[in-house]
């Protein structure tokens, strides 16, 4: 099951998680209007905070607008502690 946090809205991204079994190791897709400047910036960023929590597994698809990278790092957090609440791992 899919959980989302975020809106598409400016300055804010949207981030959609499906947690998956380990050895599927982290899909990630981006899709951002500031691609050509900031798309590699925001993969680091989701992937560093991914790595923080401790995921090891899972499918991240983000919809960015320009948001800031405290909200990139908030944004993920929330998403994976919504999915552990939810599914009783945390």
């Amino acid at each position: 099951m899919p959980y989302t946090v975020g809106r598409q809205d400016r300055g804010d991204i949207q981030i959609t998680y499906e947690p998956m079994s380990a050895g599927n190791g982290i899909q990630l897709k981006v899709n951002t209007s500031l691609e050509r400047l900031y798309g590699e910036r925001i993969r680091e960023e989701i992937m560093n905070s991914i790595r923080e929590m401790k995921i090891t597994a899972g499918k991240f698809i983000a919809v960015d607008d320009g948001a800031l990278p405290y909200v990139i790092r908030a944004r993920v957090e929330a998403v994976i502690r919504l999915a552990k609440e939810e599914t009783n791992e945390g």
